[in-house]
């Protein structure tokens, strides 16, 4: 039987394929991180947005990946409220 991990590593040995999957778990993680971290501190969108200085629906489309390209300044200003840094990871750290 095959499992879906074996389908996507196979999969991924196609680098169109590869470079596809990487641009979406990155922006995955980003949604992720904002959703995660506003959750904790138990913050509506509204009011992240607020203290980024943002809107809320920019703040919805960060969590639910629906801007294909947000600014870094954007990023920067709703990192800074949630009292996180925007910055590089480490390739191949603990996914797929």
């Amino acid at each position: 039987m095959r499992t879906f991990k074996n389908h996507l590593h196979q999969a991924l040995k196609d680098k169109k394929i590869a470079r596809s999957y990487e641009e979406e778990y990155k922006k995955l993680r980003i949604a992720y991180e904002v959703h995660a971290a506003r959750e904790h501190l138990g913050w509506t969108q509204q009011q992240l947005a607020k203290r980024a200085g943002v809107t809320q629906q920019m703040i919805s489309r960060i969590e639910n990946v629906t801007t294909p390209n947000i600014s870094l300044k954007t990023l920067s200003l709703v990192g800074k409220a949630l009292g996180l840094d925007v910055g590089f990871v480490q390739i191949g750290r603990a996914h797929v």
